[in-house]
């Protein structure tokens, strides 16, 4: 399991940028198309789910970049060394979703290999949350694969608590001989600026292409 340290705020450089944003709560949410034409061609090759490979891929992004790896743990501030993704999967016969998570990966054949093995085990059960035991360090990824969007919003209610990203996956559909995907990502102003989403959607773009 990933360990995390505690940030001590009196020496942090964002102290200033906390203490501003954290109490009245400010969040952000960028939605943005992302070219997965190569991504797409990978994961049929290769016998790949392209959903597995872009969480895979989402995750190794998202833990590129420190500010996505802060949390609040009993009122402090840590830091996580690394995040794992907790991710919806969609039964069709009822319609409904169940969320899972899969713990650190080092290659994308293995975390294939138990993508595969976790959506045999836990599509179809009666309970949201059917997989025990959800690590502290998991962050959310849930997707749309029947509509693309050109903006998404989630909204969580006294939600100041909460600094990890949650990100949310549309459809691909294809112009002009390529494929593009919307991706949204929801961040608190506290711990991510704008910067930080750029550079999220730029680390994202190179490790999926």
């Amino acid at each position: 399991m990933s360990e995390y340290r505690v940030v001590e705020l009196e020496k942090w450089e964002r102290k200033e940028y906390y203490n501003y944003y954290f109490p009245v709560n400010v969040t952000h949410e960028m939605t943005t198309k992302i070219d997965v034409t190569n991504a797409v061609e990978y994961c049929q090759k290769n016998n790949y789910s392209f959903y597995a490979y872009m969480i895979f891929n989402i995750t190794k992004s998202i833990n590129s970049i420190e500010n996505y790896r802060y949390d609040l743990i009993e009122d402090e501030l840590v830091c996580w060394d690394y995040l794992v993704p907790a991710f919806t999967i969609f039964d069709k016969e009822k319609e409904k979703f169940q969320c899972i998570w899969l713990d650190k990966f080092e290659s994308m054949d293995e975390f294939q290999a138990a993508y595969k093995t976790e959506v045999g085990n836990y599509v179809g059960s009666d309970k949201m949350f059917p997989k025990d035991k959800q690590p502290l360090n998991t962050f959310d990824i849930s997707a749309i694969p029947w509509v693309s969007f050109d903006n998404f919003s989630l909204n969580i209610a006294n939600s100041s608590c909460y600094l990890k990203p949650i990100l949310t996956i549309g459809k691909y559909t294809e112009q002009n001989g390529r494929l593009s995907i919307p991706i949204s990502i929801k961040s608190h102003h506290a711990t991510v600026d704008g910067f930080h989403v750029a550079k999220f959607f730029e680390n994202l773009t190179k490790n999926i292409d």
